[in-house]
């Protein structure tokens, strides 16, 4: 067997065909293209802020997401209000304090809900008056809560309520007046309108006679007043209107009477003649107002017996009083008098 030499003669290689020019990579193809060491290490340096911010957004995603989004509890204290009540019906005994609901549902969600704006609002529409209990639940919420949310609890989870009937009635007005007016005076009282109509509970108004003002100071008044005064306070739920009355106050001069014992009685126009009047000091009683009655004082000569134009003689005489036009004599003790005449010693 013949072996062939070994030369180093080229052999024969079919030429190779020379690469065709590459067309445009397509899009798919360039994302599965792997990026060199160098081309990542470029990549993060490359607009490395904005890297950053894009990756706090990202974080923040993620955290509203699947943090904030979790489901949590809040308590929110709501009032209770009532719904569809039949007309001429009240509730006197609504809680004071507002019921404490616990809510349960995304963060987000709940931080949302206003407590101010949202009410426990129970629907009355077929109660009639008297005790009525009343088991609360989160349907009663008005307005609805969101889709997500609902009520685990309820404190108290009942109540009880009274339903009275409303009633009105015409009650007349009196006029309350506080301080005292100046000496020797009263108040003498008026109100327009006389009467006021009073709406309330039936249990309210069975107890009320009249409805009264607000005070009105007359402290040291002589003159006549008049104010625009509201009505008191005169229990819950209980209404008027008018709300307010016109009070006039005229004040009236306080009247009085006032003794004064041995008084001195003159006699006056004697005209030469002896005059013994017996007994010679009466009693009087005098009428008039306070204020001027209070301090008077009869002057001297005051109470006198007017002997003009009578002869000797007895007479039976009453005494006679000089006054202020206010005052006015009622009595005198006695009365009538005894007054004897005569000639004066020595002459016939």
């Amino acid at each position: 067997m013949t072996l062939q030499a070994l030369t180093g003669r080229k052999a024969d290689v079919a030429p190779e065909a020379a690469p065709e020019p590459e067309g445009p990579t397509p899009p798919w193809r360039r994302l599965w293209r792997l990026p060199a060491r160098v081309t990542l290490r470029d990549l993060i340096r490359h607009n490395r802020g904005l890297k950053i911010v894009s990756f706090l957004l990202a974080f923040f995603l993620w955290f509203s997401i699947n943090v904030s989004e979790r489901d949590a509890e809040r308590v929110v204290e709501l009032p209770v209000t009532i719904r569809r009540l039949q007309p001429g019906l009240i509730v006197t005994n609504l809680p004071a304090k507002p019921i404490k609901a616990r809510l349960r549902g995304p963060r987000t969600i709940l931080e949302g809900v206003d407590e101010h704006k949202v009410r426990l609002a129970p629907d009355l529409s077929g109660a009639l008056p008297g005790d009525l209990r009343i088991d609360l639940g989160g349907d009663m919420l008005r307005p609805d809560l969101p889709r997500r949310l609902k009520v685990v609890s309820l404190e108290p989870a009942r109540l009880k309520l009274h339903i009275e009937r409303l009633v009105q009635r015409s009650l007349p007005v009196r006029v309350e007046v506080a301080g005292i007016p100046a000496p020797g005076y009263k108040p003498k009282l008026s109100a327009a309108p006389e009467r006021v109509e009073v709406r309330g509970p039936a249990s309210k108004l069975d107890d009320l006679k009249e409805i009264a003002t607000e005070p009105v100071d007359v402290t040291g008044a002589s003159g006549s007043l008049q104010r625009a005064v509201l009505l008191t306070w005169a229990g819950d739920f209980v209404t008027f209107a008018p709300d307010h009355v016109t009070v006039t106050i005229a004040f009236e001069e306080e009247m009085m009477r006032r003794e004064f014992h041995g008084v001195d009685v003159r006699v006056l126009h004697v005209e030469g003649l002896r005059a013994q009047l017996v007994p010679a000091r009466v009693d009087l009683v005098l009428r008039g107002p306070q204020h001027v009655l209070h301090n008077y004082t009869l002057g001297d000569g005051a109470a006198y017996v007017d002997a003009a134009g009578l002869m000797p003689g007895t007479y039976r005489v009453s005494a006679r009083v000089d006054l202020p036009p206010s005052l006015e004599l009622v009595k005198q003790r006695p009365d009538p008098l005894t007054l004897h005449l005569s000639p004066p010693e020595g002459g016939h």
